[in-house]
């Protein structure tokens, strides 16, 4: 359990990190001012709690989406998905 939750707390620490450079680059933004914007990350409502703690300790907002039940499995629709994507 214990590597799992590290695992996902430096994946997602990495993923912030190059989102940083990407997002200040997009848009012009210093490396002072990107600290400032706060990322997001579009996830299953059914993810497992080292995410949560990823989105609270790491200031990364979480966008849920809730899976359906589709022919006996779990499900998100593409449309409901890009609808969130900034």
């Amino acid at each position: 359990f214990c590597e799992y939750f590290q695992a996902c707390l430096l994946a997602g620490l990495a993923l912030k990190f190059r989102w940083r450079k990407w997002y200040a680059e997009r848009h012009g933004l210093s490396e002072i001012e990107v600290l400032a914007v706060r990322p997001n990350l579009v996830i299953s409502s059914a993810f497992q709690a080292a995410w949560e703690k990823l989105f609270r300790y790491f200031d990364v907002e979480a966008k849920v989406v809730k899976p359906s039940l589709v022919k006996g499995k779990m499900a998100v629709d593409a449309k409901a998905l890009v609808s969130l994507c900034d």
